[in-house]
């Protein structure tokens, strides 16, 4: 093989050397992007716990209804321990509500959970038939961005009926999906 030959076959070689990396990095480059995914999977996982508490008195034919109260980190604590806040969320829904009934509460029958002090906001849970286990899990992928952003939702408001009348809780458990900017 003479040096031309030589020189011409590394040439070719080198050229498309060049171009798949050129390639590569601009298919790299376009798929960056400036947002992430914070989910039930993420090391400060956007989940809030709520707790409804009631007294037997508030039980009217075997109905409670009755507003929740935060029992853990709410959204801003999350979003503050993962670098972001509020105005940073630019798609947020809620994944799934998995609805507690502690076994010192009266059975559960069924449920529905609303975001926010009323049943006119978004439902974001309903069990029409609560297994004999003390929990269950609604899949919901309900959006709530504007909620979300304009701090709507610290509260969820609760229609409960129940096998008995007496003192009790029911917790619910919400995971959210927040896409935040700003990486």
């Amino acid at each position: 093989m003479t040096v031309a030959e030589r020189t011409l076959r590394r040439g070719s070689l080198l050229i498309v050397l060049l171009a798949a990396s050129v390639a590569w990095t601009s298919c790299d480059l376009a798929s960056a992007s400036n947002t992430a995914i914070l989910n039930a999977n993420s090391p400060i996982a956007p989940t809030v716990q709520h707790r409804f508490e009631y007294k037997g008195e508030d039980v009217v034919d075997g109905e409670v209804a009755v507003e929740s109260k935060i029992q853990s980190d709410d959204l801003d604590a999350i979003l503050s321990r993962n670098g972001f806040s509020r105005s940073d969320v630019v798609d947020a829904r809620i994944d799934s509500v998995k609805i507690i009934n502690p076994e010192s509460a009266p059975s559960l029958r069924d449920a529905d959970v609303f975001l926010g002090t009323d049943a006119e906001g978004p439902r974001v849970a309903q069990v029409t038939s609560f297994p004999d286990g003390a929990s269950f899990v609604v899949d919901t992928s309900t959006p709530v961005l504007e909620a979300v952003r304009n701090d709507e939702v610290r509260t969820l408001y609760g229609r409960f009926r129940l096998e008995s009348a007496g003192d009790g809780a029911v917790r619910a458990k919400v995971y959210y999906r927040l896409e935040v900017e700003g990486v």
